[in-house]
C-alpha cells in the first residue's frame, strides 16, 4: 500500500498504473494515455520501468499485475 501511495505522488506515475492494470498491456496503456497525455510507447515503458521498481513486483507477469491492480483498488477505495 505504501508503494501505491508513493507512485500517487505523481499522478502521471498513478495514470500509468491504472492504464496498464485495465490493459494489461503496455501498447493498449500507451494508446489510452496517448488519447489525453500524448505519451509515445517508449514513454509509457519508462514510467512503467520506475513503477515496477517503486512497487518491488514485475507487472509483466501476471501475478505482479493482478497485485498492483489489487493495490490500486485497495488504495482508491480507502482514499475516499
Amino acid at each position: 500500500m505504501a508503494a501505491i501511495a508513493r507512485t500517487a505522488r505523481n499522478p502521471e506515475g498513478l495514470e500509468t498504473l491504472d492504464a496498464f492494470c485495465a490493459t494489461g498491456s503496455l501498447r493498449r496503456a500507451a494508446d489510452r494515455l496517448h488519447l489525453h497525455l500524448h505519451l509515445h510507447h517508449s514513454s509509457v515503458a519508462r514510467r512503467l520501468e520506475q513503477i515496477t521498481k517503486v512497487l518491488g513486483n514485475e507487472l509483466a507477469q501476471p501475478a505482479g499485475l493482478l497485485r498492483a491492480g489489487l493495490a490500486l483498488t485497495e488504495w482508491r477505495l480507502l482514499d475516499d
